[in-house]
């Protein structure tokens, strides 16, 4: 189980909280315990050195913390994309089919590609949202879906075309469903937590051997810095997994197409 997986289940304002307390709390009581068990003449001497490279050290961390922010926001976005290109195609299939002239093979490919839109709002979303692989009972709809459309015998030319138009759209969904499928997956492993957290510690830690002589003032710059930090965490964490947590991609288009049938539309 990932890291940023467990605390999404945590509501959301709640974990941006504790993540701003956990941090602040970090760098602001670990600068007091610092400034009072270190001898600080011993800091005075060094305090230009030890600010460059602090200066040096945020750099290079926020341009880490960039790094992931921009890797976790770009997955999100091509995994609704790819769920907002099934759902075009999804839709398209729908009206090629409730188009089809009325017959006991197109009423039964309504009913089939009905129960796969039924099984995937169902069964496979939330499965994505737990991290688990597709359930057997959209892969069995889908698998039916395909074999009643190959199974369609068309009797004229016109219909042959509509046919194929139809099995074109299935092919196309099949591809986008397998993307969607691929992007539940997809989220930032522990070898990349592991440097982002260390980093963070170390960054603190160059704030605390700072010579400022106000210790409250220490305090509450060290206290910002890693409330800064828990913030830019939490942003990581609620975009790591597309498919779990509070903003995650819904299964909209599948829900109006089964809304369109409901209605009648």
């Amino acid at each position: 189980m990932q890291l940023s997986y467990t605390l999404l289940s945590v509501p959301p304002l709640l974990l941006l909280v504790l993540m701003i307390v956990f941090f602040a709390v970090t760098g602001g009581g670990s600068t007091y315990l610092f400034r009072k068990y270190v001898r600080m003449r011993i800091l005075q001497s060094h305090n230009e050195v030890t600010g460059n490279i602090f200066s040096c050290a945020g750099g290079l961390y926020s341009l880490l913390l960039a790094f992931v922010v921009f890797l976790v926001w770009d997955g999100f976005n091509d995994a609704a994309q790819h769920a907002n290109m099934e759902f075009s195609v999804a839709k398209g299939l729908y009206r090629d089919i409730e188009y089809y002239p009325d017959t006991l093979e197109s009423s039964q490919v309504k009913q089939v590609y009905l129960q796969f839109m039924e099984a995937v709002v169902q069964d496979e979303y939330p499965a994505m949202a737990r991290l688990e692989p597709p359930p057997a009972s959209s892969k069995k709809a889908f698998d039916e879906l395909f074999r009643v459309v190959e199974q369609m015998n068309p009797q004229t030319p016109a219909l042959t075309t509509r046919s194929a138009e139809i099995f074109r759209h299935l092919n196309e969904l099949a591809t986008h469903r397998s993307l969607r499928q691929l992007d539940a997956g997809t989220g930032i492993p522990l070898e990349m937590w592991i440097p982002l957290l260390i980093g963070g510690f170390i960054v603190m830690v160059f704030a605390m051997m700072l010579n400022i002589e106000n210790l409250r003032l220490h305090i509450f710059m060290s206290a910002l810095l890693g409330a800064f930090i828990g913030i830019v965490i939490y942003l990581i964490i609620i975009l790591d997994y597309p498919f779990s947590g509070y903003l995650n991609v819904q299964p909209t288009g599948y829900m109006e197409i089964l809304n369109w049938a409901k209605h009648g539309l």
